[in-house]
C-alpha cells in the first residue's frame, strides 16, 4: 500500500483539527468534562452496514507528535470499531480506512483580579451630655472593597475522525480525498487539563456514540470523569497490554 497516500489521508484529517482549534469555545472543566461532536455522513457514498465481514484499517496522528500515544489511541479505537460490529485489519486487507487525528493547543490563559465586597456596620456609644441626661451617639463605618487576583489557563483538546472508502481512496490522486469520505467526525473540548492522554478518551468515546450517524448540528455533551464507558474503554486496553 502506497505509504504516501496514507500519510495524505492523515494530514488531510489533521488540517480539519487545525481549523477547527480557531472556533472551539473554552469552558472550565474540573471533574467534568464538556464536550461538543459534530459528525456527517456523505451523501453520494453510504456508511457500511455492521458486519463483522466489514474489514476497517486504523491510522492515527497527533499534535504534539507522539508515536506511543499514537499506538495507544489506535489500540482503543479499534476495541471501539469492534464494539460497533466490524472487524478490524491491516491497510491492505481493509474495505474502509479510518483516519483520526487528536491534538490539544498550548492553552490561553487569563488573569485578573475578583471584588469583594465587605459590608460597614453601625456602631452605639452611650454619651454624657451637657444638660446631664444619657444619650445614644451612632456611628456608620462604610463598607470596603478589596481585589483577590486570579490566573487560570484553558486548554481546547481535538479529535477528527474521518472514514474513507479503501477502493475510492486507493483509486484518488486529488490532495485532499474528499471524494473517499464515508462519514466524517469533528469533536473538542475545552478545560483546565492539559493532559492529552486521559482527556482523550472521554472525547473517543463521546464520538462514537454517533459512529456512522449524522448529528445534524453540534451535540454538546458533560460527561463525569468516572465515566463508565471510558472506565470500560481503559480497562479493556489494559486488558490488551496484559495479554501481550
Amino acid at each position: 500500500m502506497n505509504s504516501k497516500k496514507l500519510q495524505r489521508l492523515l494530514l488531510a484529517t489533521c488540517l480539519v483539527g487545525i481549523v477547527a482549534f480557531g472556533g472551539c469555545a473554552r469552558t472550565r472543566a474540573q471533574t467534568r468534562y464538556n464536550i461538543g461532536v459534530t459528525t456527517y455522513l456523505s451523501h453520494d457514498l453510504p456508511f457500511p452496514p455492521t458486519s463483522p465481514s466489514i474489514k476497517v484499517a486504523v491510522a492515527t496522528a497527533t499534535e504534539p507528535h507522539e508515536v506511543l500515544l499514537e499506538a495507544e489511541v489506535k489500540r482503543k479505537i479499534e476495541r471501539l470499531v469492534r464494539g460497533r460490529g466490524f472487524e478490524v485489519a491491516g491497510v491492505d486487507e481493509a474495505d474502509y480506512i479510518l483516519s483520526a487525528f487528536f491534538a490539544i493547543d498550548a492553552g490561553n490563559t487569563k488573569a485578573g483580579a475578583t471584588p469583594v465586597y465587605q459590608g460597614g456596620g453601625v456602631s452605639t456609644t452611650r454619651v454624657y451630655t451637657s444638660t446631664g441626661q444619657w444619650a445614644t451617639g451612632t456611628t456608620f463605618h462604610p463598607g470596603t472593597t478589596s481585589y483577590v487576583p486570579y490566573s487560570y489557563t484553558q486548554f481546547t483538546r481535538f479529535l477528527g475522525i474521518s472514514v474513507y472508502e479503501k477502493q475510492r481512496w486507493v483509486a484518488s490522486t486529488k490532495e485532499d480525498l474528499s471524494d473517499a469520505i464515508v462519514w466524517r467526525a469533528t469533536t473538542t473540548s475545552g478545560g483546565s487539563s492539559s493532559d492529552l492522554r486521559s482527556v482523550i478518551d472521554y472525547l473517543l468515546v463521546e464520538t462514537f456514540d454517533y459512529f456512522g450517524q449524522d448529528t445534524g448540528e453540534r451535540k454538546r455533551k458533560t460527561l463525569r470523569q468516572n465515566d463508565k464507558r471510558v472506565r470500560e474503554l481503559r480497562d479493556g486496553n489494559r486488558a490488551t497490554e496484559a495479554e501481550k
